[in-house]
């Protein structure tokens, strides 16, 4: 299997060599590619890791794009230079997806790096709605419910196939997370695999406005009525999809925000 870790700018220094630190110490052996996203800060030496330099900025679904022609293994795990694999968890993912043939992903729990308890992501119902594949999938339309960083394998010939993350910044994961879940079943463990070390400049540390969620959405649908893998009935049902999407970003997601904030006692981001 191959593992690829896209870099660029504060994330190539110390976090990115710990990142690296925590593939080479797995217990079972993979290759390593590195993606230079024209990063202005130098890369530290890398060792034994074949290195993609793009000549210029791309948005992260693009840098991590970059590496699929590049991949000669069946497995492939992406992970994010702040992120690390926790022990055993390469073992467990190709275990894991090895032992589900039609499967296009398996997926590990998430620690959050601030609390050390499991991350929110996945959601805690998706152990039961993978159980029904296509209302699975369906439902990952609507919102994102399929991380596909770090604690997640997915297949090489899935990934080419549906062309990969979305050449974007925001939503990018949830694009190719779209495609994956129509290709073949999804299964998530409750083992955690990944430490999420969120920084303050990390993509996925303040909250997402609506505007930036339906955007999103427009890229979901985008794929959708791109990819051949997904079944017309699901193209003509677009319309529905849209609204739902509309409804999740501008009244469920707020309001989810807003009694959590209330939960934990603190104050619900703008």
């Amino acid at each position: 299997m191959t593992v690829v870790i896209p870099v660029w700018d504060a994330y190539a220094g110390e976090g990115l060599l710990e990142a690296l630190a925590s593939v080479t110490s797995q217990d079972v052996s993979a290759e390593l590619i590195v993606v230079d996203n024209a990063s202005a800060v130098e890369l530290p030496a890398l060792g034994d890791v074949e290195l993609v330099r793009l000549e210029a900025r791309r948005s992260t679904g693009a840098a991590r794009n970059a590496a699929l022609e590049r991949l000669r293994t069946p497995y492939v795990v992406f992970l994010d230079a702040d992120d690390l694999l926790l022990d055993g968890a390469l073992t467990a993912l190709i275990g894991g997806l090895d032992a589900a043939e039609h499967h296009s992903a398996y997926v590990l729990s998430i620690l959050d790096g601030v609390t050390g308890k499991r991350h929110r992501s996945p959601r805690r119902f998706v152990w039961a709605l993978c159980r029904l594949p296509r209302l699975f999938a369906l439902a990952n339309t609507v919102w994102s419910l399929l991380p596909t960083q770090g604690a997640t394998i997915m297949r090489v010939a899935d990934v080419r196939a549906c062309g990969g993350y979305g050449d974007r910044d925001h939503g990018e994961d949830w694009v190719l997370g779209v495609s994956l879940a129509f290709r073949g079943n999804v299964s998530f463990e409750r083992v955690p695999g990944l430490l999420y070390r969120r920084r303050e400049d990390s993509p996925g540390a303040a909250a997402l406005s609506p505007v930036v969620l339906l955007d999103n959405a427009r890229a979901i649908r985008a794929r959708v009525r791109e990819d051949p893998a997904i079944p017309r009935r699901v193209r003509s049902a677009l319309p529905l999809i849209a609204v739902a999407q509309w409804c999740a970003a501008r009244v469920a997601h707020p309001l989810y925000r807003s009694c959590r904030a209330v939960i934990t006692g603190a104050r619900p981001a703008r």
